[in-house]
This record gives C-alpha cells, sequence and structure tokens, in this order.
C-alpha cells in the first residue's frame, strides 16, 4: 500500500510517527510538505531521517487565530507531485484547506481515497466571521468527502457523530508522542538531573512544569497568577517553563508585573534534553491549548492539571486518579486544585504512577499507531469495493 502524506511542515514531535509509518509492514510511505513559516511553531525539525520526505516549493500564507498567526503553505506543486508517487492511499491534515483542495480534485480524478486526519472541533464558534464562516464551509466540504476520519480524540469522534458521519468510518489515535522513545532515554536523563537542578537553581524547591511553545493560547498568565497566590503557602515551589516562542518577552514582562518573576524559571526550548526537564517537575500544568506535552509527562509519571487542549486531556486525564482539567481561565480553580494536589506527597506520587500505567498499558505510540494503519487499510479496501479489514479493540487492558 502506497500512502502519501500531505503535511503543512514535518514538526520534531510528529517525525517520529513517520519514521513508524515507513516501517510499516506492507507500506511504502511519502510525506510531502512546505517551507518553514520562521518565528512560528511552523517548522520542520532537523532530523528529517528515517523516512522519504519531499519538501515542495511554497506560497506563504499566515492567518489570525486564537492572537497568533497559524503558517499554511499553499504547494501549487502538490497535485503534480501526487501524481508521480501515485499513492493507493493519501493521509492529509486537516488543517490546511488550500492544499486539501488540491488533494480532493486530485482524489477525485484518480479515484484515490483520502483520509482525513482532524481535531475535530474544539469549540463552537457561534459568531463566526464572514471570512471564518466560508473557511469552515469549506472545511466541511472536504471533510464530508473523505473515505476514512482520523480524529486525535474521543472529542474528534463526538464532532464526527454530529456531523452525521457514519460510525464505520471513523477512527480516534489518541495524540501522543513517541512514548517508547521517552522511556528508553530515561535512564540517561535521570542520570542529568542533580547536576540540572543545581544550575536551575531548583535544589529543595517544588516544580510546576509547562513544556512547550511560548504562544498566547498556551494562557500561562494564568498559571503565573496561581502560582503568586501558592507560594504564599509553598515558598519552596517554583515555575519552570521549558520551551520558546514569539510570547515569550511578554510572559517575562508579566511575571515581572506580577511579582513573581524570581520563582519563574525560563529553560528555553530542549529537545534531546527535554526529559531531564520533565523529570524536574512535581506537576505537569497546561493551562490553555495544547496536548502532546500531556503524554510525555505521563510517561515521564507526572500528574496533569490542564484545561480545553486539543481534546487529548478527555482520554489521558482520569479526573483524580492522575490529574484534573479545570475551566478554561478559571483561576482560581486551577490554583486551588494545585494547592491540593501539593498538600498531599503521597497523592502525588499515586498520581505520576498512574499516569505512567495509562502510558504502559492504554495509550501510547503503539496504540497510536495501530489506529493510524487501521484507518489506512480501511480506506484503500473500502475504495476497492472490498470488505472493510475487522475491528479488534487496540488496547486489551488487564481485568
Amino acid at each position: 500500500m502506497r500512502v502519501a502524506l500531505s503535511y503543512r511542515v514535518m514538526q520534531h514531535w510528529r517525525t517520529p510517527v513517520f519514521r513508524r509509518l515507513a516501517q510499516w509492514p506492507g507500506i511504502q510511505f511519502r510525506a510531502f510538505y512546505g517551507a518553514d513559516f520562521a518565528g512560528t511553531k511552523t517548522v520542520s525539525g532537523k532530523n528529517l531521517t528515517g523516512f522519504d520526505h519531499h519538501r515542495m516549493a511554497t506560497i506563504k500564507v499566515r492567518l489570525p487565530y486564537e492572537g497568533e498567526a497559524i503558517g499554511l503553505p499553499i504547494c501549487p506543486g502538490l497535485p503534480w507531485n501526487l501524481a508521480r508517487f501515485r499513492p493507493d492511499v493519501i493521509l492529509a491534515e486537516g488543517a490546511n484547506n488550500f492544499n486539501n483542495v488540491m488533494i480532493y480534485a486530485y482524489a477525485a480524478l484518480t479515484r484515490t481515497p483520502v483520509v482525513w486526519w482532524t481535531l475535530g472541533e474544539l469549540r463552537k464558534h457561534e459568531h463566526m466571521s464572514l471570512k471564518m464562516r466560508a473557511w469552515r464551509t469549506l472545511h466541511w466540504g472536504l471533510e464530508r468527502r473523505s473515505t476514512a476520519l482520523l480524529g486525535y480524540s474521543s472529542l474528534a469522534l463526538q464532532y464526527f457523530d454530529s456531523m452525521g458521519y457514519p460510525r464505520e468510518m471513523q477512527f480516534r489515535a489518541v495524540n501522543c508522542v513517541d512514548t517508547d522513545l521517552v522511556l528508553a532515554r530515561l535512564d540517561a536523563a535521570w542520570a542529568a538531573v542533580p547536576a540540572l537542578r543545581t544550575r536551575l537553581g531548583l535544589d529543595a524547591c517544588r516544580v510546576l512544569l509547562f513544556v512547550g511553545a511560548l504562544t498566547p493560547v498556551k494562557r500561562l498568565e494564568d498559571l503565573f497568577v496561581a502560582y503568586r497566590t501558592l507560594r504564599q503557602q509553598f515558598p519552596e515551589l517554583r515555575v519552570l517553563i521549558v520551551g520558546d516562542g514569539p510570547h515569550r518577552r511578554s510572559l517575562e514582562e508579566f511575571a515581572q508585573a506580577q511579582g513573581v518573576a524570581d520563582g519563574v524559571i525560563f529553560a528555553g526550548e530542549q529537545i534531546d534534553e527535554v526529559s531531564s526537564y520533565f523529570l524536574l517537575g512535581d506537576i505537569f500544568v497546561l493551562p490553555g491549548l495544547g496536548g502532546l506535552g500531556i503524554s510525555e509527562a505521563m510517561a515521564h509519571s507526572l500528574p496533569v492539571v490542564c484545561t480545553k487542549a486539543d481534546g487529548c486531556e478527555l482520554d489521558l486525564v482520569e479526573s483524580g486518579r492522575n490529574g484534573y482539567l479545570v475551566g478554561v481561565g478559571d483561576v482560581a480553580a486551577l490554583t486551588s486544585t494545585l494547592a491540593g494536589m501539593m498538600a498531599d506527597r503521597e497523592q502525588l506520587a499515586r498520581m505520576g504512577a498512574h499516569s505512567r500505567w495509562i502510558i504502559d498499558h492504554k495509550y501510547n505510540i503503539n496504540t497510536y499507531m495501530a489506529n493510524v494503519v487501521a484507518a489506512l487499510e480501511y480506506a484503500y479496501h473500502v475504495s476497492r469495493g472490498e470488505p472493510a479489514p475487522a475491528r479488534t479493540p487496540i488496547c486489551q487492558l488487564p481485568a
């Protein structure tokens, strides 16, 4: 089965999935993507080895979304590249309508099935602008022409149901990092922790950890306001911010204005050594949009507190068992939740252990990949008039 992927860029956190697809028995894989958008998180990783990929000539378009500019590449040569590769199935990132119009035109001409890979709809937009309404209408029109729908979470399945899509064409691959890779690096990461803790001034400190891009949608200001209250009860508490982005300077100024700058540490972007930073944390906190950081934190045995992220939090976070969900912008709830968790060290340890259990037994890179491949195989066989492969439970949980 020849599988072509269309993605905006090859972000470093997604390339492990592409490597696994390239190595999957019976699949010949090629990824097509656009040029980087400097100054945003829409940039390709430095290491793109291990899978066939082709960067295309790009017209760069930036669209405003949730207070930041989203880079969407238009790649006029995409249909030509697809024609040369002649895929049996196209896996299309649902976020880029520009390229997807070309994909579906090619698919209609060649009768190639398309698997639509999407978050679904994270929130209802009751008062959309005319431009947004037109964008969403185009999005829905493309989505309805898909052979299979691949969602990041149970929230995506709820969205598919609300749109009236048949259940048999719906697949769920709960968004996660390459958990096998994380677990393989843990021993080396632990060895680096003592020196790192001292270098960051965290000896004898407890840590609220955030890892991700520093953009407005992450709502890190809410965490800083909560910390201003929490540090009165827990003077040894610090906030460790791992990541970088266009919002960093504003965040540093906000921390200064809140009087908490002395307890907030900006460690910058960390990729190769990020596991050691995760191991410094007591609680992983995601106050706004995101998703992959949740599974990565859980693989490091951390409890999680988050708001509405990318939908995967509904699958990964079991309230009271490995963390809590709080309302977006509800700083009072965020503060009280963190205070209650910090006050009970035994509970924190139990929650961290359960996070790791979920990764080991329920949601991980292997269950993720199995569902991605299941969607591709479904589209491949159904488009040829063949019976759909039997769908077996991916996660066999112990009694």
